[in-house]
């Protein structure tokens, strides 16, 4: 079986153009992987209420006695007489107690304030998107309207495609570049 010289050059074309293939995946760099890292921070705020107990005792020379001019009675024997009080507020009470003999002797005031402690909890997240840009080699076949077969290859390299169009019935080269728009 003889082939004709067209046929040849067809048979030539088709080995060259598949050892180019081959070469190239082999010899062109691979698809490399671009990252994009992204930082969020998250505050939350908590409130925790915590008992605080404290006893405050007040010297007599700091409390303030007014004499009031009263009755005198005969044979009367003072009694000390004992105070109890209590002041509420938002977070507990104040309590108050003491003993008094027409002038205050001795007061204590003590409180079971349940005071709020405002904590913070920082949440840092570290976010990290790995992002392939596509590349890579296409081949393709073919037929234009004269029903005459072509080879083709094309290299897509992110946004840019390369191409090379062969048809050899015509003996036909094409050259062309393309560009991503959107």
């Amino acid at each position: 079986m003889e082939f004709s010289t067209d046929n040849q050059k067809i048979k030539i074309a088709l080995i060259s153009f598949l050892g180019g293939v081959i070469a190239a995946y082999i010899f062109l760099p691979k698809p490399e992987a671009e990252t994009f890292y992204k930082f969020s921070t998250k505050v939350e705020t908590d409130t925790i209420y915590t008992q605080v107990r404290d006893t405050v005792y007040v010297p007599k020379k700091w409390i303030k006695s007014q004499i009031i001019r009263d009755t005198v009675l005969i044979n009367y024997k003072p009694q000390i007489s004992l105070f109890k009080a209590s002041i509420p507020s938002e977070y507990g009470s104040t309590h108050l107690s003491g003993e008094v003999l027409g002038e205050v002797l001795k007061m204590t005031a003590t409180n079971d304030f349940k005071i709020p402690v405002v904590t913070n909890t920082i949440t840092e997240t570290k976010t990290e998107t790995i992002i392939k840009k596509p590349k890579g080699i296409y081949l393709g076949a073919s037929v234009n309207s004269l029903l005459q077969p072509g080879a083709k290859v094309s290299y897509l390299d992110n946004k840019y495609l390369f191409s090379y169009q062969y048809q050899p019935l015509e003996k036909l080269h094409t050259l062309s570049v393309s560009k991503k728009l959107f």
